[in-house]
This record gives C-alpha cells, structure tokens and sequence, in this order.
C-alpha cells in the first residue's frame, strides 16, 4: 500500500501499514506439470493480463526436439554383449613350421600333358576312346600302330581324368552355392554329379597307368617321334612314358610304385630331360612326408639339390627346387640358407622371366623371405636388405616398403614386438605415403599387445594413435587411405574401451572389477571416439575382432560413455552423456532407454543439492511473508530468472522430455513415484531459476493430480509461492495471480487437510487456512496498489478494498477473536487496520474511525495490539481532518498517555497543547505542557518549543501580562534547548510584549539579541538547514525566521522614525506682515528643515537594513519599512507646504503689484514651495512605491501597504488607482511548534469546514 496516498488523511506519516509477520514453512518441495492448463485467472476488471502466459505454458506441454518412442524407463546397461577378441601376446619362440607351400606346386609345371591339350567334353573324350579301345582290340600285338594306339589311349584318359575333375570340381561349386540358398535339391543333384565324375576320374586314371604300364613293359624302346640320326632327340620315348606312369601313381597316392617308376627313370634314362622332373617328384614326396617325419628333410634337400643341378632354362622346374630348398632350410631353421635359396628364386625370376610361373616363383619368394628374414634379420636393416630384392625401380620404394610392412606385421605375428615396433617406427621415418597411419596402427597395436597389464601405458600409446589420425585425416591423402586409418584408429580405441568397459563392470554374469580407473580409462576412450569421428565415418568401418552383432557406431559408443559415467557415479557428466545418445538418432532403440537415464543422472545431481532437504523448502515468497509482502521497484532485478546453468539446462530437457516420453506401468508403484519426483524436480528447477511462471505450472500439477504423493502438499504450498511472486513482482502487476490463488486453495486444502490427512499434514493446513485468508487480504492490497497510482477510479478502488478487508474481519476475525482464540484470531489487526486507512484514503472518514474503534475496542482482544496502540493516535488525526479539534486533542492525549514510549507520542501531546491552545481551552494546553515537560525529558527541544508556543497564544490574544510570564518564564529553556528558529522568534516575540506593556528598554535587549543571533546570515540560514525537513519546511522556517529578525531591526528603525516624528514644524505666532513672514521663513523653517530632513535620513537608513537582510528580506517589514519612509517624506512635504503666508497675501482681487492678482501672487507662492520640496516628494513617491511593488510581488497587504496604495493614489491619481476589493489579510498559519497543526484534506490542502455540529461531523 502506498503510504503517501493513506497517510494525506491525517497528515501524518506512519510506518507500514501492515505488520508483517514470517510464515514458516516445515519443508516446501517442487514438481513438474507436463500437460497444458487453462488457469481460471478470475473476473475482475485487474484480471486482464492472465497469470500465466501461454508462453510458459507451451514450455512445459511443447516435448523436446525428436521424437522418441515411448517406454516406461528402465536403467541404463552395457549396450554390447561380448568383448572384442583381444591381440593374443605370441611369444617369441613360439614359432611355427612353415607348411608345403601347395598354392605355387603349379608353378613346377610337373604335367605338360594338360597344358598342349584344349580342354574337351568328357562325353566327347568317351566316344574318342571307346573308338580306340575298339581299335586297340583289333589290332595286332606285333602291329607297329599298337604302341602308337596305346600311347593315345593312355593319354585319352588323361584327358578324360581332367575332364572329370573339372566336373567334380563345378558341381562342388555349384553345390556349395546352392546350399548357401538353402536349395536342398540342387545340393543333392550337384553332389550326385560330382560323385559320379570323381569315380570316371578315379576309373580314367586306373586305365591310364594300365596303358603307360603297357608301353613300360612291351614297347620300352619305343618312340612317339624317333630320331634315328640322333637318338637322343627323340620325344615320346620311354622315359617319358616311365615319368608320366610314376606321376599317375603319385597322383593316384600309390606312392610306392610312383618311387619305382621314378627311380627306373633316373637309373635307366642318364640323360633323359625328365631326370629333373623326377628329382623333383622325389623331393616333393620326401618333403611332404619330413612335415610328420623331420628325418626325411636331408632326403628332400639332397633331391631339390640333384634338380638344380640341371641349370635353366632347360630346366624349367629349377626355380621351384630352390623354392622348395628355401621352405627345407626354413624348416630346418637353416635361415641363412633359406634366405639364400629365396633369394636364388627371386634373381631366377628376374633372369628367366619369360619362362612360365618364373615371376610367379619370384613373388611367392619375395612374400617368403619376409618371415625368415623375420626369424634371424635386424629389423633397422630390413630396408637395405630389401631394397635389392623387392624389384623396384632406381628412385623407388613402394615394393621396398610393402615388404617391410610385411615383415613388420610378421613380427607381430610371431611375437617379436619391440623388432616389429622398430621396424614400423623406420617405416613411418621413410615412408609418408597413404600406410603411414597404419605404421601407426601397428605400433599400437604391438605396444598394447606388450604391456597388456599397463593401463597408463596403453592410453599413451592410444592417444599418440589420435593424434597421428588427427594429422593424417587433414592431409591431403587419398581417400581410401582417411578411411583405413580412420578405421584403425577407432577400431583400436573402442575395442579397447569396450574390453574394458566390460572388465569393469562385467558381463554373462561374471562380476566385474569395479575399478574406477579402468572405467575411466574406458569412458576417456569413449570421448574421444565421439570427439574424432561421426556415424558416418562408423558406417564404412568394418570391425574383425567384434562380433558383426556388437559392432560399435556413434550412437553405441556415447551410450557405453554414458554408461560408465554412470557406473562411475559420475552425475555431473552422464547426464549430458545420454542427452548426447538421445540427440545423435531419437528413433533409436537406445533413445527411450537414454533419456531415462539421463533423468537419473540429473536426478542425482539434483538429490546430492537437496540432500539436506532444501527442496522441500521455500523462499520465503508466501502470500503475506515477511519477506517481500510490499513490492519495491529496486527488487525487481532480484527476482528475474536466472540464467541457467549447463547442468540446470540439461535436467529441465531430460526432466521435460522423461515426462512427454515417459509411460510408467500403472501397477508400478515405484515408477510412478519415479514419475512424479521426476515432475517435482523439474519444477523445483524451474522454482529455483526464477522461472516462475513455469514453476508454478509444475506445482500445480502436482498439488492438484498427485496428492497421494509426499511431495503434493509441498507442490501446493510452491505453487502459492511462485504466484505470489509473480502477482506482486511482475511488471505490470497481475492481480490475477491472486485470482487463481482463490480458486486453486480450497481445492488444496479438500486434498490436504480433510479428515485425517488434516493432522497428518496439521502444519501446512494451518498454513493453509492462513494464506486462504492472506490470499483475499493481498487481493485487497493489490487493489490499493492499483489506486495508489492515482488512476480515475482510485477511490472506488480503495473502498473496494476497505470492504473486503471488512469482509474478511467478518468472515475470519469478528468471532475467534471475541472468544480469545489467540491463533485463529493471528493478524486480524492489520486486517482492521487497513480497512481503516482504505475508508481514509476512500475520504469516508467516519467510517475510518469507526473501524479503529473496533481496533481499540477491549471487546475483541485487540486494544493490545501495536496497531490498535497506532489507531489511537491515528483517529486523532481524522478527527483534526474533519476539524472536530477538541476531539482529536482528546485522542492525542490519550495516545500520548497510554504509549508515553512510542515515538509518535512527543508529536501527539504537542499537536494537543496546540489544539488546546486554539480551542481556547489555556488551562488544559499548559497542563499538557507541564506533562510533555515531565514525560519527556528527554525532548527538550520539543518541549522548548512547546513554551513557545504556549507564550505566543498569549500574544496572539494581546494579553501581555501572561504573555511576559511565559515568555519570560521558559526564555532560559528557548535558549538552551529550542532551535535557532524558535530562539529568535522568542526573543522577538518577548520585545515586542515588551514594547506593548512600555518596557522600551527590555524591549530593546530583546531586539538586540535577536540582531545579534542573524549577525551572519550565512552561518545562520546553515543552521536552519541543519535542523531538516524537506525544501518547503525549510523556505517556511527561513521566512518565519526572518519575519523576526525584520521585526527586531523594524523596532530599532522605529525609535529613529521617533526621532523625526517629534521634529515639528515651528510655529508661526506673528502679525501676518510680509517682512515677518520671510524672515520666520528664512530663519525657523529653514533651520526646521535641516534638522528635519537630516532625522529622515538616519530613520531611512535604519529601515534600509531591512531591506538588506539576507538572504531574502522579509516581505511584511520591508513593506512596513517603505510604508514608514513613505510616511516620513511626505509628512515633510506636507509640512513644508503648510508653510505660513503673509496676511495681506489671503485677500482677494487685485493687488498693488501691477496687474497681479492676489490669487496669483498666492499661486506663485505656492507653486514655489512645491518646486523647492519636489524632490522630497519624489523620495516620498519612490518609498512608497517601494512598499506597493514589495505588497504585490509578495502578495501580502496589510495597513502599511494600503497606506501606501492611498498615498499614491491621492497624490499621483493618473498613475495608480485606490483599488476597493477584498485581499486575504496576513495570520499566523501555525505557532511556530509545527507545519502541520491546522487541519488538512486527503490531498494535503488546508480544511476549510463548513461549520457542521460536532456530532454530525463524526457521523459524516
């Protein structure tokens, strides 16, 4: 309630009206509201901005971005189900023996049969050769063709044996394809067919070795192509035919004749092209039995040794013996010899490279040397010694470098890690090319495979593999490189955060470790994965060790971070954690799951800062806390929302999203209490960032659809709190809030404090109930806040509200407090005393009186009160404001009586003697005096003032004698104790009683020491200043004061002008004669005038004074002043016109002196006075001038200025005029005890009464 409109009634300013008093709440707690409300915001013309804006109300009900698939919420978990494979740690000497390299056997080119004849079909091969066993049959055994027609049978059926394992061969194929399609029938029929063909195969050989056993023994001379000039040039002779029955055995695996054969062919055929070939065979079986029995390894070399013995290219099986030799000495870890055989192969290659399988020799060589190399080279000359090897060309290094990188990751393959380190560690020193992160990668990978124990290690390692990621993926590399090494690079780091994520936790019911640097590691590992790379990027890596199920994405890896943040307790963090899953992809599986979590998290955090129960407590904002209960501009800031916080941000969108996306079942007792603490605490977060319109929303949901919760009766006390604070610290105002606060507490208090629940929730009911009532008192508050403002209808406003406070008092207090019951009847003061000062401020003031009566009344219990005690004093002023002033001196007194200790009570007994004192009532006034002097010595100034008061009654009536008395009697106490103000007018006011009862001497003591206190102005006027008030008390105290030090200088000015008044004109006593009247002239008047003039002078320099006063001249003695010279100046004309004429001048008609009339002569003599006293006439014109300009700049006119208007307006008629009109007459406002004792109306003017009887004006 604005004090300065309430307090214009009486004229007095008073504290607050309404005594606060501290609401406490036990516990007041938060909710969330999901839904949107249509608030009732009430009918009154103050509702017309709703409480809450739709604005708030979309906040809540809006759903955050992204639409989740519901769920009813349940905790998080490891999203992956099997750790990766980790790097096995090989030892060192576990080496492993290399195995029949069976994938070059080809390249031996051991069967030349295949390779002259085109492929066939086997039902052609048939026809063929059943032809020729037709004819073989038929022909005779001495014919020459039989020899000829068994070397085509045998070869026939080696044509129909390849032909048949072509078959066998496709049919698998397409048999293994079918049953890849899940096509049954096809599987049967394709393994039907290659049964069939691999028996024509195993039939077809039989037949060959049948026919190459008969040229063997009947035709071993015999030659397919005879040369009889040189027999040794001859083909198709016996040896081969000996070579290809042994090679027909090996492959029919009847190894025994095979030896046979082939030993036949190298004992009987020395200089046969197929003794390589068969050295070979020997080596071959040999080797492959040295595999389980290492005793046959010496047969195998001593056989690989006899073919390159034979030198190329005739012997075209001579690089794959040396091939052969390299895996005989590699197995018998004879490195240096393999090498040497390897390297044998690889120059053959490059020497012979138009020979078939040459090159294909020297690759596999090349690819070979690198593990043998592995087992017995130094790593940092892996280069030199490859360099001559690889087949690079002058200034190239790319197969150099691919065999290092072979070789480096042998090393790792075999165990060797700090060599295959090394060797990675000079690749990334030479080659920068698209493997240089996959160097990297390998190193790694060899160092984590290393020092597999060592956690801190490891991360090292792994953040080196970042950060050469980091500088590759900005290189200008080739694509395909990015991605390997993108690949690698978050391959490595999430398996290994997954393996030890799971180690961590646990997982298949093995319990984990719960180490918290190991669920650290894991989760900084997560990070960084989520920092370097998209869902993108996740989508073309591949991840071998994982299984396909639990391959890792964006998505995957932040919910695992989470996770373990999570695991780790680590709230602060998981909570933006699993907001993150929730933003990366809101339609996946995990977003319902993560955005519940995400509510644990922040739930966490948010039950760690209410651990000590502040979240079921307020902020002291209830509807007439002591708190805030009266708006004030400069609050304003304090209660504008906050801004808010990272983690305050992200529990109100994990709160608002767990609350739209949310469904818990509705059996689940637990998760629906879940639910609903999850609302609370998005209210209270609302609450406690100032958004209170939000808060409010939030609160009432809780109240209002959870009360079987806990948190509901405290959701309902908030609520009224953040209406309360929006209601009276909005800008503009919304009364409104108010409104719904009416309609919204009978509804909690039907929920909270019916039947049992009332003792159960017995304090907040009784709260309750108190706010149901504060609720109506701040709505009236809030009306008079509005007409405090001054609008149009501010006076209906403010009997609006005196009434419901009324309402109320019938309502809440009339009853209980006349019974006594002290809590129920709990500030039903302030409600009275308001409605008092509304029904002032409604300028009803009987009735204002009539309701501090009841105040006072001992009836009701609360005449005790600090407010009845005010209302006393307080219908003391309404009744000076009506002008009943004999009533309002009785409550003064006693007010002053009955609270001698307040602070109003030295104003009140004051205001009274003054009262008194106007009523005429002199006795009572001075009894009050005597009290105010008994009662409160220690207001010595007051009470001198008092004195002062009292002596200048007396004056006032003109009663000098009383007037002495007191004056005299208290001027000791004036003195010492009264202001300067006072002090000087007392002295003047004792002068000027002395002056009146004849005591001119005292009265001048008194006049001088009243010009001595304004000696110096400036020091004086600072000690006027210094005694207060606002800048119109001070310009009145100035004025007051020097009205005083005028009258003092006036007096002194007066004993000059005393002087001159007894300077008479002389006397003429003479006969009239003109010789008798020139020299009375030039004798007595003349010496009258100087004497006369030279009085005026001094008098006019004395009044001078006054009008030199400082700092402002006072108006009534500067025109008093100027009335005086006036006076002085024109008396002296007056008289000195008045001079005597001679006798014979009196007569009239003609004179002796020539044509002149006696009437002229007469004239002329007059004109002459006139002439010689012009110039004291002007002086006398400008003084009174002086003193009408003064009269009317000042507005003030009494008898001096109106003596002047008349002289003017006699002796100047064309220049002024007498003006006849009624003008307001000087009187003293006040007694100089105060600025406030005559009567005011509600806006502060004086009250002019019309006269009613008392008892009418009280009933007004």
């Amino acid at each position: 309630m604005n004090q300065s409109k309430l307090e214009a009634g009486d004229g007095r300013s008073s504290s607050s009206p309404v005594g606060n008093r501290v609401l406490r709440w036990a516990a007041i707690g938060v909710t969330a509201f999901a839904g949107t409300l249509t608030l009732d915001t009430g009918s009154t013309a103050f509702a017309a901005d709703a409480c809450i804006s739709q604005q708030a109300k979309a906040a809540l009900s809006e759903c955050p971005a992204g639409a989740i698939k519901a769920g009813s919420g349940k905790k998080p978990q490891v999203s992956f189900k099997t750790a990766p494979q980790s790097v096995s740690l090989k030892k060192r000497d576990d080496v492993t023996k290399p195995q029949n390299p069976t994938d070059i056997a080809q390249a031996a080119q051991r069967d030349e049969r295949r390779s002259r004849a085109a492929a066939r079909s086997r039902q052609l091969l048939v026809t063929e050769i059943q032809g020729l066993e037709s004819l073989f049959a038929s022909t005779k055994k001495n014919s020459p063709d039989r020899p000829k027609l068994a070397r085509r049978l045998a070869e026939g059926y080696v044509e129909l044996e390849s032909a048949a394992f072509r078959e066998a061969t496709e049919a698998d194929i397409r048999a293994q394809d079918a049953k890849r399609k899940n096509q049954a029938n096809v599987v049967a029929e394709e393994a039907k067919k290659s049964a069939t063909a691999k028996k024509v195969l195993e039939a077809s050989r039989k037949s060959a070795i049948k026919y190459y056993t008969l040229l063997k023994n009947q035709y071993p001379k015999w030659c397919q192509q005879p040369n009889a000039n040189d027999p040794s040039k001859s083909q198709g002779c016996g040896d081969e035919v000996l070579y290809y029955l042994a090679y027909e055995y090996e492959q029919a695996k009847d190894l025994d004749n095979a030896r046979k054969v082939y030993f036949e062919l190298v004992d009987q055929w020395k200089t046969s092209k197929y003794r390589p070939n068969a050295y070979l065979a020997f080596g071959e079986l040999f080797f492959q039995e040295a595999t389980s029995d290492p005793s046959k390894w010496g047969f195998a070399e001593q056989s690989y040794i006899e073919v390159t013995k034979y030198p190329a290219p005739e012997n075209k099986v001579f690089g794959y013996a040396w091939y052969k030799l390299g895996y005989v000495y590699w197995n018998l870890g004879e490195y240096g010899k393999a090498i040497d055989a390897f390297k044998r192969v690889i120059d053959y290659g490059t020497k012979f490279s138009n020979l078939p399988n040459a090159t294909q020799l020297a690759t596999s060589a090349r690819r070979d040397i690198i593990p043998v190399y592995a087992l017995s080279g130094d790593p940092k000359k892996a280069y030199n010694f490859f360099k001559p090897l690889s087949g690079d060309a002058q200034g190239d290094n790319e197969k150099t470098y691919k065999m290092m990188y072979d070789l480096g990751l042998n090393y790792l393959d075999t165990g060797h890690y700090p060599e295959g380190i090394a060797l990675f560690q000079d690749l990334m020193g030479r080659d920068k090319g698209g493997r240089w992160c996959q160097y990297q990668g390998h190193i790694t990978e060899a160092s984590m495979a290393m020092k597999s124990g060592d956690k801190n290690f490891i991360m090292k390692e792994l953040n080196k593999q970042v950060e050469v990621y980091k500088q590759f993926s900005t290189g200008s590399y080739a694509a395909a490189d990015k991605l390997k090494c993108g690949n690698i690079t978050a391959g490595t780091l999430s398996e290994t955060a997954m393996s030890w994520h799971l180690e961590a936790v646990g997982s298949g019911g093995v319990r984990g470790t719960n180490d918290p640097k190991t669920m650290k590691f894991a989760a900084d590992l997560y990070e960084s994965v989520v920092q370097n790379f998209k869902q993108d990027d996740f989508a073309q890596f591949t991840f071998p060790r994982i299984l396909k199920d639990d391959w890792p994405n964006i998505l995957k890896i932040k919910y695992a971070m989470a996770d373990l943040l999570y695991a780790q307790k680590d709230w602060a963090k998981c909570g933006p954690a699993f907001d993150s899953v929730v933003a990366e992809d809101p339609k996946s599986p995990q977003a319902p799951e993560a955005a519940f979590a995400a509510v644990l998290c922040y739930q966490n955090i948010y039950m760690e800062r209410h651990k000590d129960g502040s979240d079921k407590k307020g902020a002291g904002q209830l509807p007439g806390g002591k708190k805030d209960d009266k708006a004030k501009p400069e609050d304003s800031a304090k209660y504008a929302a906050k801004e808010l916080s990272p983690d305050q941000q992200g529990m109100l969108t994990a709160f608002n999203r767990y609350v739209c996306y949310i469904q818990p079942p509705a059996g689940d007792k637990d998760a629906q209490t879940q639910y609903v603490e999850v609302k609370y605490a998005r209210a209270r977060t609302y609450f406690e960032t100032r958004r209170w319109e939000e808060a409010a929303l939030g609160f009432r949901d809780v109240a209002l659809n959870h009360s079987d919760k806990e948190v509901g009766i405290y959701a309902a006390q908030l609520y009224l709190e953040s209406l309360n604070v929006l209601g009276t610290h909005s800008q503009p105002a919304r009364p409104s809030c108010y409104e719904d606060m009416a309609t919204d507490v009978p509804q909690f208090i039907k929920l909270y404090c019916d039947g049992a629940k009332k003792s159960e929730n017995e304090e907040q009911c009784s709260v309750l109930f108190r706010i149901q009532r504060d609720i109506e008192r701040l709505r009236a508050e809030k009306l008079v806040e509005a007409a405090d403002k001054g609008s149009a209808d501010s006076i209906a406003q403010y009997r609006q509200a005196a009434q419901l406070y009324m309402d109320m008092w019938e309502k809440y207090g009339k009853e209980p407090c006349e019974k006594g019951n002290k809590e129920a009847c709990e500030r039903n003061d302030e409600i009275l005393y308001n409605a008092a000062r509304s029904y002032q401020a409604a300028r009803l003031v009987a009735r204002a009186i009539s309701v501090r009566r009841t105040l006072i009344n001992p009836k009701y219990n609360l005449h005790n009160t600090a407010l009845a005690k005010k209302a006393i004093y307080e219908i003391g002023g309404n009744y000076q404001a009506i002008a009943v002033y004999d009533e309002a001196a009785t409550w003064y007194e006693r007010f002053a009586a009955e609270n001698p200790k307040d602070d109003k009570a030295p104003q009140a007994l004051s205001d009274a003697v003054v009262l008194r004192l106007g009523l005429g009532q002199e006795d009572q006034a001075i009894k009050n005096a005597d009290t105010f002097a008994r009662t409160f010595p220690n207001k010595p100034t007051e009470a001198a003032q008092i004195a002062f008061a009292v002596g200048a009654h007396y004056v006032d009536r003109e009663d000098w004698g009383n007037a002495r008395k007191r004056l005299q009697g208290a001027m000791g106490q004036i003195d010492r104790n009264a202001t300067l103000d006072v002090q000087i007018q007392a002295h003047a006011l004792l002068g000027q009683v002395h002056a009146k009862s004849g005591s001119t001497t005292q009265a001048r003591q008194e006049y001088e020491k009243v010009r001595g206190m304004w000696r110096d102005p400036q020091a004086a006027v600072a000690k006027l200043d210094a005694i207060g008030g606002d800048d119109s008390q001070k310009i009145r105290r100035l004025g007051k004061t020097l009205t005083a030090v005028g009258e003092a200088y006036f007096f002194f000015a007066e004993e000059k002008k005393a002087v001159v008044d007894k300077i008479n004109f002389p006397e003429y006593k003479g006969s009239g004669e003109r010789k008798e009247v020139e020299d009375f002239i030039n004798t007595k008047v003349v010496d009258w005038q100087k004497k006369k003039r030279a009085a005026i002078e001094e008098a006019d320099k004395e009044y001078q004074k006054i009008l030199g006063l400082q700092p402002v001249p006072p108006p009534r003695w500067v025109i008093a002043a100027g009335s005086r010279v006036g006076q002085m100046k024109g008396r002296f004309v007056a008289e000195f016109r008045a001079a005597p004429i001679p006798r014979d001048w009196k007569q009239n008609g003609p004179s002796p002196y020539g044509d002149l009339l006696w009437e002229e002569i007469r004239g002329a003599y007059y004109a002459k006075l006139d002439e010689v006293s012009e110039r004291d006439k002007q002086a006398a014109k400008g003084a009174y001038k002086v003193c009408l300009d003064l009269s009317v700049k000042h507005q003030y006119f009494d008898e001096n200025s109106r003596a002047c208007e008349k002289w003017l307006s006699t002796n100047y008629p064309a220049e002024y005029q007498l003006i006849d009109e009624f003008r307001g007459s000087p009187n003293r406002l006040g007694s100089g005890l105060n600025e406030r004792v005559t009567p005011l109306n509600i806006d502060g003017t004086p009250f002019v009464p019309t006269a009613p009887a008392p008892a009418a004006a009280a009933q007004k």
